[in-house]
């Protein structure tokens, strides 16, 4: 067994059914949440044990990275077009699976950009950050081929 390298988790985005992954990324945080009740009966009620149950899952992508000027391919998703789609008001069609492996199992949604920051300081490279929170169901591929 092998530990992951964080550099591998890929993020990006899905633009006219072809994936982009996020152009000069440093980083990328995935946070999965559950809403959760409680459910307390009268033959419940009598003892210490309260019995709890999932009422809504939710998932917020925290990634950041370099603002590149150039015209490569890696630039298809960057902070202009970041800034585009939250000016758009809609939601993005995101995904995020691990870089390197054939027939990769991956994850993809709809999410709303809750944030977005261009950090500029003086003397140091401009780098942005983004925040995304589901908007609907997230769902597992798993392509032909693989079972896990």
């Amino acid at each position: 067994m092998a530990y992951r390298d964080g550099t591998d988790l890929i993020l990006g985005f899905v633009i006219d059914e072809t994936f982009w992954p996020l152009g000069h990324s440093t980083g990328c945080k995935i946070s999965d949440s559950s809403e959760t009740g409680e459910r307390v009966t009268k033959e419940a009620s009598s003892g210490k044990w309260k019995e709890k149950y999932i009422k809504s899952l939710a998932e917020s992508i925290q990634a950041d990275g370099f603002v590149y000027d150039g015209d490569d391919a890696a630039q298809k998703v960057g902070l202009p077009t970041l800034k585009e789609a939250w000016l758009a008001a809609k939601p993005v069609k995101a995904r995020y699976a691990y870089r390197g492996e054939e027939n990769t199992k991956y994850y993809e949604g709809d999410y709303v950009i809750t944030s977005l920051e261009n950090d500029g300081q003086a003397g140091d490279d401009e780098k942005y950050s983004i925040t995304l929170e589901n908007s609907g169901a997230i769902t597992p591929h798993v392509p032909a081929g693989n079972n896990g």
